[in-house]
């Protein structure tokens, strides 16, 4: 993180929305435009959070974002149907790393509970693949309970 990034942040946590707004109205459009850049490249790349590429699956694959940790990731309403939910498992790997994208995403907070649940929904599953933070792919598949429940 740059110098100036960082004091950016420190002043949101710390000083008034007035007082950050006159700091940042002092700083040229080329700083801003480097601290937003900086700031996007560093948040879509986090280890510890998917929200920007969860947000981004959601929403170019055609579908309304939900925020919040619990739920649906997103939906699409349909006219005479039962709105469509999705779960969107988005994957980033760094081109430096050992780990390639393999079309997997992480299903490691899937429970017993929310599988009863999801036999209930017309869920659909989106899969997507990042390369530092650049999305390479959306896969969007109906999940393998509905698939089951029919058969």
């Amino acid at each position: 993180m740059n110098k100036e990034l960082a004091e950016v942040i420190k002043l949101y946590a710390t000083v008034s929305n007035k007082d950050l707004n006159n700091y940042l109205l002092e700083k040229s459009k080329n700083t801003l435009i480097a601290l937003l850049t900086d700031l996007i490249t560093m948040y879509i790349n986090d280890k510890n959070s998917s929200t920007l590429r969860e947000f981004l699956t959601v929403t170019i694959a055609g579908y309304e974002h939900t925020e919040g940790k619990i739920g649906y990731n997103g939906y699409k309403q349909m006219v005479y149907e039962k709105p469509i939910m999705c779960e969107a498992k988005p994957k980033n790997v760094r081109s430096d790393g050992k780990r390639k994208l393999n079309g997997g995403g992480n299903f490691t907070d899937y429970t017993h509970e929310r599988l009863k649940r999801d036999l209930k929904t017309n869920l659909r599953m989106l899969v997507s693949g990042f390369v530092n933070g650049k999305l390479i792919y959306i896969l969007n598949f109906r999940s393998i309970m509905n698939s089951l429940l029919k058969n």
